[in-house]
């Protein structure tokens, strides 16, 4: 039999209201997760990259959680990099959030063995695009990320913030789907 790839839930932003989205009681029936998000910010003042950024807060923890985890990424006009981050208290998305009057920034993030309650085998990647990003006047940018999860729980909860508390527009969503592989 195939592997199931059901919807769980969908998530939608409340135009010029919205700092943050979170899938809360989320069922530990699956093998792996899924996300699929669309995000722009309201109009905003900002010339900086990190105000495009979003922040992953995993089952609320607050403390160092995410392993390091390594960003690579391409922007034409500015060229292409990897970043490196040290242990964090959430996963990081770097640039390439729209403004409203850009348009969306769309991903797809996948938890694997999010169930897993030691302290190692929860893998985050995460894959987006973007086709208009202001900041830096880049008119496209792909980035890919990837961390491990340093708990010992399932994943129940996932929520993103908005940097420095912008608002995400009303067109902006996720989705939540599990996958069962055990078939």
């Amino acid at each position: 039999m195939a592997a199931t790839h059901e919807l769980i839930e969908t998530l939608t932003a409340t135009g010029g209201s919205t700092t943050e989205l979170e899938f809360t009681s989320i069922p530990q029936t699956y093998s792996d997760l899924e996300i699929v998000w669309s995000f722009k910010y309201n109009s905003f003042s900002s010339s900086h990259a990190s105000y495009h950024n979003t922040y992953w807060r995993i089952n609320g923890v607050t403390t160092n959680t995410v392993y390091p985890h390594v960003y690579q990424g391409m922007t034409y006009g500015s060229g292409s990099g990897r970043w490196y981050y040290n242990t964090a208290t959430y996963f990081e998305l770097l640039s390439g959030i729209a403004a409203n009057n850009y348009s969306s920034a769309c991903g797809r993030m996948m938890f694997y063995d999010y169930t897993n309650s030691s302290t190692t085998g929860k893998s985050i990647q995460s894959f987006h695009s973007n086709m208009s990003y202001n900041a830096n006047q880049y008119d496209r940018s792909m980035m890919v990320s990837s961390s491990n999860l340093n708990y010992a729980s399932s994943v129940s909860s996932i929520k993103v913030y908005a940097y420095n508390n912008n608002y995400f527009d009303g067109e902006s969503y996720m989705k939540l789907y599990g996958i069962d592989r055990s078939a």
